[in-house]
């Protein structure tokens, strides 16, 4: 080592004693699963039951410090530890080492710990090692000899979403129980997920709660000791399997194995969801639901999602709630159904992050979903909406076994409504989850027209005339031709006859609303008929909504 990098590297190193100092000698801490930065508050606060309303159960950190992934020089090694130190940054105090073999893994493990490095955790299947530096000095000299066979990243935080803010929650429709019913689903589906897996990656579940009653669940941990509260799994998986009166799940025949990645906190870090990904599928796992995310993309989480879909499995995901743009890790992942929030109007949720990797809507507000210790409660976020997708996605697998796996996604997406804005877009991607119309589309006299919303152009806000659009979509399978539309507003009563309507089509018609008036608030109702024929759901055939333009 040259003179000049050996006074650099002291220097550093008493800021490093500075640092161990602050943090308590955290930083060297042999125990993965304790995150120095992470908070020192006791369990979060019990959640309430159903007859209080408008619950938001979901956590995730958020303030991750934007980084590179890779190391791009090992010779910033020490300068980077330095800086993740000293920020209070979210990424953990380790880091991930990507081989090009699982023989050099091996090699540079054994030769690891003489050298000041500790082996944390290692995934043979993407010959990954998760690593801390104990000795800086030897282990920088060490890692910059591999240099050209080994690519270093960051380990990053990951965790349930971010609570869903209580006054965006209070204006949003819930679904209470009702929510297999408004996705179409027939009270009559007690095989459906039979043969499937679904593996929940998440904090653990209670397979005692009477809402899982004969359930198949296996269940492995990756975070040492035991959860404090396994309720968010545990909700997850009764959407999906439960099998009681009042908690019937989407695909009760289907098995669940249970990966706990995610400490008592509702924390984990992407090296071991990656591990919890490849573990799932060397187990069997037919689809992965993550009710989990993180602001920042990993290589190793990534590397663990092609691993899965290279293996045949569906990963779902939630998108998160913070309530902007930029979606969670996995879901932005291509290939990953990243799946956001609806309420009961069919709303995208306030709370739901939007943007690329939004995939397709399903309910997440006010879900009646088990929790720990035999609760109960009311369920709000896109960890409740995920769940919903993964357990459609086991009924399908179930009922069509000789079907690729990506064309049962395609199914999902070809048949959900129309849902905001016409066409795919970043807020609901493809629309809204249907149960009933991917299970109909085989039969081809069904006469269903709906109006699926009201579209505001935020770019239009401001203007003294607002346009909008009222849509109307052929949610059956028979071709419609005429369809008539009247639309009551501000006094006024427009009509329009929308004709040649094809199945799964949506047509819009424009109107314009006084701005000024819009800021007080305008009632829209609106009615649609199918003319010479019964329509299938006439409860879809009317609207009513109060619109308030938002004010300069």
């Amino acid at each position: 080592m040259k003179a000049g990098s050996f006074t650099t590297l002291l220097v550093l190193l008493i800021v490093m004693l500075g640092v161990l100092t602050w943090y308590g000698g955290d930083f060297f801490s042999p125990d993965p699963d304790r995150d120095p930065g992470s908070r020192e508050e006791a369990d979060p606060p019990p959640r309430k039951r159903i007859e209080r309303q408008n619950e938001p159960v979901d956590s995730m950190v958020s303030n991750q410090r934007p980084a590179l992934d890779e190391l791009d020089s090992f010779s910033t090694l020490r300068e980077e530890l330095i800086l993740q130190s000293l920020s209070e940054s979210k990424v953990l105090k380790d880091l991930t080492l990507g081989f090009s073999s699982v023989r050099q893994m091996e090699r540079f493990r054994d030769e690891a710990d003489r050298n000041g490095i500790r082996i944390l955790g290692e995934i043979t299947g993407l010959a990954t090692l998760r690593v801390r530096i104990t000795d800086l000095a030897r282990a920088s000299e060490f890692m910059d000899e591999w240099k050209d066979e080994v690519s270093a990243h960051y380990n990053y935080r990951i965790s349930q979403p971010e609570l869903p803010r209580e006054e965006v929650v209070e204006g949003e429709k819930e679904f209470g129980g009702q929510a297999p019913d408004w996705l179409g689903a027939p009270a009559d589906r007690e095989n459906w997920g039979r043969g499937i897996k679904v593996a929940v990656i998440d904090s653990g579940i209670d397979p005692s709660h009477p809402a899982l009653k004969g359930a198949e669940v296996a269940e492995f941990s990756l975070v040492k000791g035991s959860p404090t509260s396994s309720g968010h799994g545990t909700a997850v998986a009764s959407i999906i399997v439960g099998n009681s009166e009042n908690q019937k799940g989407i695909a009760p025949a289907a098995s669940i194995l249970s990966v706990r990645v995610l400490n008592k906190d509702g924390e984990g870090d992407s090296f071991t969801v990656a591990r919890g990904i490849v573990e799932a599928v060397d187990r069997g796992a037919d689809v992965i639901n993550m009710s989990l995310g993180g602001e920042s993309s990993s290589s190793v989480l990534e590397q663990a999602v092609r691993y899965a879909q290279s293996n045949g499995v569906t990963v779902v995901a939630a998108v998160g709630n913070e309530g902007q743009e930029g979606v969670a890790y996995p879901a932005r992942y291509d290939g990953v159904v990243g799946v956001t929030s609806l309420d009961a109007n069919g709303r995208a949720s306030g709370f739901a992050n939007y943007g690329k990797g939004v995939d397709v809507g399903a309910p997440g507000v006010g879900v009646h979903t088990a929790w720990a210790d035999e609760e109960t409660v009311s369920f709000s976020g896109t960890s409740t909406a995920s769940a919903f997708v993964a357990g459609v996605l086991a009924a399908e697998l179930s009922k069509n076994p000789g079907i690729p796996r990506e064309q049962t996604v395609d199914l999902l997406y070809e048949y959900a409504n129309e849902s905001g804005k016409p066409g795919f877009d970043q807020y609901t991607g493809h629309g809204a989850l249907n149960v009933a119309r991917i299970e109909n589309r085989f039969d081809p006299y069904l006469a269903d027209a709906a109006i699926v919303g009201y579209y505001f152009d935020p770019l239009d806000f401001g203007k003294a005339e607002v346009p909008f659009l009222v849509s109307v979509q052929n949610q059956g399978t028979l071709w419609l031709k005429n369809v008539e539309l009247e639309v009551d507003y501000m006094g006024l009563s427009r009509k329009f006859v929308i004709s040649n309507l094809n199945p799964g089509e949506v047509k819009s018609e424009q109107l314009l609303l006084n701005g000024g008036k819009g800021k007080e608030g305008v009632r829209i109702q609106s009615r649609l008929s199918v003319q010479g024929r019964e329509d299938l759901n006439p409860e879809n055939n009317e609207r009513a909504s109060t619109i308030t333009l938002p004010s300069d």
